[in-house]
């Protein structure tokens, strides 16, 4: 163990605040050597210090930073206790399904299993995890507040039976359970680490600091072959154990499945998380006239074929859409959170709609926009999905702007490497004239030759208000049928 990986350093500095109480020194975050000396000076005077810090106590003694005979005596019983009762025989990173009606849980969450036969040969199964401390199902203020500012948080280790009760009984969450390589010294090294950590308050922060930058941290305290080198901004929990994967540090794999997963799982329905594509993306849509272009920086596309999940889902956090058309840029959508589920009701219940941003309404007007929606859908055929969705929603642009739409569509999968989408909205404002069309229709083909990349033919015709089913006028931007071809690149 490296002193800057204890600390959980991300560069230069920590990325544990710098306000909690993990840090011996009030400069701990972004001084390491403030740090160390701090350390050497607790564990020299003072007992109790050996005991709350084993893992730096083991990590100076072997650097030669302080001998045993400096040290005062200290007993440690809760220490003992816990080596005694929580074995590191077997460690695994369990990834928590998302949860697709909670902003804060739409990426999923990773914790770790802890499994060993005690010294009474009992088997013993504990879970250590990093989370906000708010309700799962959590207020949304909450949620803006971790994105943004941060909340509340605390690494918590609990019987793996509460793990189990708490996501798959409770929250109706898969457990995916995946047994990482370790050796006996690193997961020693581990061990001593996590009792550091227990109990102690640290800002959660939904960017920075998340339940898998923690877990992260946490590996590569006990071994270096777990720091995440690869993603330029922060990687989701999937993302993550994608990268552990090509670097051959899962062995054994195992799911847990929710009353809803076991249906589909007996419906030979197959889905695996790490089938998802990278989250990251960028997609260009060229037609007559212009083009388009969308960066995501977080998560999941409607649009994406990799059989990632058992139902449909689309959870983005900041999409960017920007329009090149007639000689004229523009910002067509931002969308700061984006959540779609479409689901089979006869087996997950309803769809759901949540999306918060800004968009162009009218002609050349930004408008800040919120919109929410429930809906459901049927399979009448296996890889066929049909849905209506109602929604609501409010937008401010030179007028406000309160409107329902009802959305139809259906999604079709065609083998393993291709996706049909098509659907139709129709918009019912208060104020009648503030989009300047009624109705959208949208059809889209993907076809992916790998999950990282894809191609597509899309096709979108906006209606008027005095005859449905005639396009718009060409020359109006809002209003004009397009036709176009694109491809998508996840990283």
């Amino acid at each position: 163990m490296k002193w800057k990986a204890a600390l959980h350093y991300k560069g230069e500095a920590s990325v544990i605040g710098a306000k909690s109480p993990f840090f011996l020194s009030a400069k701990g975050h972004s001084d390491p050597i403030a740090e160390l000396n701090a350390a050497i000076d607790a564990l020299k005077s003072d007992p109790n210090a050996q005991c709350k810090y084993p893992a730096r106590l083991d990590l100076l003694l072997k650097q030669g930073a302080i001998e045993l005979n400096d040290l005062p005596s200290a007993t440690c019983d809760d220490y003992q206790t816990y080596l005694r009762k929580v074995p590191f025989d077997r460690v695994y990173i369990v990834f928590v399904a998302e949860d697709h009606s909670a902003a804060e849980s739409q990426m999923g969450h990773t914790i770790l299993k802890i499994a060993g036969e005690d010294d009474q040969n009992i088997t013993r199964e504990h879970s250590f995890s990093f989370m906000a401390l708010m309700r799962e199902n959590g207020n949304f203020t909450r949620y803006i507040s971790a994105v943004f500012d941060g909340t509340e948080g605390s690494y918590v280790l609990a019987p793996y039976a509460k793990t189990i009760e708490t996501y798959i009984y409770g929250a109706n969450r898969s457990l995916w359970e995946f047994e990482i390589i370790l050796s006996d010294e690193a997961k020693e090294r581990l061990r001593k680490h996590l009792w550091e950590l227990k109990e102690t308050p640290i800002l959660y922060q939904f960017i920075t600091h998340n339940c898998n930058t923690a877990i992260e941290a946490i590996l590569n305290a006990a071994d270096g072959r777990y720091a995440d080198d690869k993603h330029w901004l922060f990687a989701t929990p999937v993302e993550y154990l994608q990268l552990l994967e090509e670097r051959d540090l899962i062995g054994d794999i195992s799911v847990r499945p929710s009353a809803i997963d076991k249906v589909y799982f007996a419906q030979n329905r197959s889905f695996y998380p790490l089938n998802a594509p990278s989250a990251s993306r960028v997609s260009v849509h060229i037609f007559d006239g212009g083009f388009t272009i969308e960066a995501m920086p977080n998560y999941r596309d409607m649009r994406s074929v990799a059989n990632a999940s058992a139902i449909e889902v689309e959870n983005k956090l900041i999409e960017i859409a920007a329009l090149y058309e007639n000689d004229k840029a523009y910002l067509e959508r931002l969308d700061l959170i984006a959540m779609k589920t479409i689901a089979d009701f006869t087996n997950a219940g309803s769809s759901k709609l949540f999306r918060l941003g800004v968009e162009t309404s009218g002609r050349d007007r930004l408008s800040p926009f919120a919109e929410w929606g429930r809906g459901a859908g049927i399979a009448p055929f296996e890889g066929v999905l049909l849905y209506a969705m109602p929604r609501v929603g409010f937008a401010q642009g030179k007028r406000a702007n309160l409107y329902a739409a009802i959305e139809t569509g259906a999604i079709a999968r065609v083998g393993t490497r291709s996706k049909i989408l098509i659907n139709y909205t129709r918009f019912f404002d208060v104020n009648k004239d503030y989009r300047g069309f009624e109705g959208e229709l949208n059809a889209h083909i993907v076809f992916a030759p790998t999950k990282d990349y894809d191609i597509s033919v899309a096709y979108r015709s906006r209606f008027d208000r005095d005859d449905r089913f005639e396009p718009f006028d060409r020359g109006d931007r809002n209003g004009r049928d397009r036709l176009s071809i694109g491809a998508s690149v996840y990283f």
